[in-house]
């Protein structure tokens, strides 16, 4: 598949007042009047990684809510966020927008965060994808199938939380978000040739760029929470979810391995999984995000059906 980064529109975030006078930034991408999904960002990242999917979602008419979470981009930090509490601000955005049902994309470590709506919002949400979504990593079965060098970080941040202050800290985060090239060598690490070839495109690395320059702006507070939210439990019935649920994972996956979709789709009871041969981290989204969406428009569609079907 042709893979097709370029936006038909990049504009500015738009942002809401939340209750606990938090502003919450975020875009509209894709087709306005198509059928609204929420899109859940990364880690570290902002709303602009939504333009990756973007080409293909103004081709078959979704239109894309991508949403800075707390400490991210323009969006205000959140003391002692959990990670369910991002489904309380999602619903004030739907609520705020109008929007009764909606589906959600958690993309890599946004998955916890799409997870998050499919238990608190059940009734909100017709349909929840995850595309190389990080598992629960706070299990010692999860954890046990990160690479090295992840799996050390991420033990020592269970462990003394403070220590993600050494990579997400002031001073580093101004770095990165003035030198985002950094952040390239360490996706280049990990990534399998298809993710090299694909990151190593003019324009996938510019927008890449952008995006860490977007999450970082006004510092690291928002990656630094996440990084320690991801290590303990989520506080999700995830063994309760009843929302339909579609784990897209390539099988060479060096940033989140495959093990984790797997793990979703063995422990969730509503999920079911896509195990792409040959796609690592970048290429699943890049090569395939028209299949992925038209996936979820037909769940979309026929989980409404079966509401109106039975009278709800």
């Amino acid at each position: 598949m042709a893979v097709d980064p370029r936006p038909n529109q990049d504009l500015a975030p738009r942002s809401l007042r939340l209750r606990d006078g938090r502003q919450l930034t975020y875009v509209e991408y894709g087709s306005p009047d198509g059928p609204p999904v929420l899109y859940c960002h990364g880690f570290p990242s902002s709303h602009r990684e939504a333009l990756l999917l973007e080409p293909a979602a103004s081709r078959i008419g979704v239109r894309l809510i991508s949403i800075d979470r707390p400490g991210y981009g323009s969006s205000d930090y959140q003391p002692g966020r959990t990670i369910p509490d991002w489904a309380d601000d999602c619903q004030v955005l739907l609520d705020a927008l109008g929007l009764n049902r909606v589906g959600v994309v958690g993309v890599s470590g946004g998955g916890p965060f799409a997870l998050a709506c499919a238990a608190q919002l059940p009734d909100r949400l017709s349909a929840c994808t995850l595309v190389c979504a990080l598992g629960p990593v706070y299990l010692a079965e999860v954890l046990a199938a990160m690479a090295w060098p992840a799996r050390t970080a991420l033990q020592l941040v269970r462990k003394l939380p403070a220590a993600s202050g050494l990579v997400y800290g002031q001073h580093s985060a101004r770095v990165l978000a003035r030198w985002p090239a950094t952040i390239e060598r360490i996706r280049d690490a990990a990534a399998p040739r298809i993710d090299q070839e694909l990151l190593a495109e003019p324009r996938v690395r510019g927008l890449m760029n952008r995006n860490i320059r977007d999450a970082l702006a006004n510092g690291a507070r928002g990656a630094r929470q996440d990084i320690q939210l991801y290590t303990q439990p989520w506080g999700l019935p995830l063994d309760d979810i009843r929302v339909p649920i579609e784990a897209w994972h390539g099988d060479l996956d060096g940033s989140v391995p495959v093990a984790h979709g797997r793990w979703y789709a063995k422990h969730l009871p509503s999920c079911s999984a896509q195990i792409l041969p040959g796609e690592g981290h970048f290429s699943l989204p890049l090569r395939h995000s028209e299949t992925i969406l038209k996936h979820l428009l037909d769940r979309l569609r026929a989980n409404d059906r079966q509401r109106a079907n039975n009278g709800n």
